[in-house]
């Protein structure tokens, strides 16, 4: 099992007894050269912003391959991440990660795309996937029960009720821009996801679907034509 961030349980605590303990003020004061840095590299533009910010997170994830892109304003949470070779992340996309992300190699995340890895509940995106922009991956959401609150992480913890499940997206698929992908969802080896699609139920192989999920044909892929 892999503990989120500390700032995680710190904030948790607070919002579940009203009250932040001293040791939880001095842990975000010891952290603010840390977030001054990345403050100052996340929107640095060009080739230089990119080299710098490679370097940076390189000391800070798990890992960051080779030739990783990630432009300006981009923001992460959490250091269990893995930015495989040649990974592109575009501007101003959001990853937050309670647990484990790994993007897999030669993977594009398009703009605004937004990832939250919640806890115990791992995401991954394999070899030459792409997401498209405004796109959202959520592996915890709220979800309903009786006598439960909907509303989010500022409802104390016994309020609300909270779907956690992995999310795995096979290598070589596609997710059509501004889709949502849901808790627990699995997208096999080589499907294609239209725009605008909320994907809650599994995926199978080599198919085409609709923004509902729905199989609309069977996609004509070799990858055995690619040399990688």
């Amino acid at each position: 099992m892999t503990k989120a961030p500390k700032d995680y349980y710190i904030l948790k605590k607070f919002i579940d007894e009203g009250k932040m303990p001293l040791s939880g003020y001095f842990y975000f004061f010891i952290r603010i050269p840390k977030n001054f840095i990345e403050w100052l590299i996340r929107d640095l533009p060009g080739p230089v912003g990119v080299i710098i910010r490679r370097f940076y997170y390189k000391l800070i994830f798990k890992k960051v391959g080779i030739n990783v892109v990630i432009e300006e304003g981009v923001y992460f949470q959490g250091n269990n991440i893995i930015l495989d070779d040649w990974s592109y992340i575009e501007r101003f996309c959001v990853i937050r990660c309670m647990s484990n992300f790994r993007l897999g190699k030669r993977v594009h995340l398009g703009i605004g795309v937004i990832i939250y890895a919640g806890l115990n509940s791992d995401i991954e995106i394999d070899d030459y996937s792409a997401i498209g922009s405004r796109t959202n991956i959520y592996s915890a959401s709220n979800s309903y029960a009786p006598n439960k609150r909907m509303g989010g992480p500022m409802c104390k913890s016994e309020q609300v009720e909270t779907k956690r499940a992995k999310i795995h997206i096979g290598k070589d698929c596609f997710v059509g821009l501004a889709s949502t992908i849901l808790p627990g969802v699995k997208i096999g080896y080589g499907s294609i996801i239209t725009a605008h699609a909320v994907i809650k139920k599994n995926i199978d192989e080599l198919g085409i679907y609709d923004q509902n999920g729905i199989f609309i044909v069977k996609r004509v892929f070799d990858k055995n034509s690619f040399n990688d």
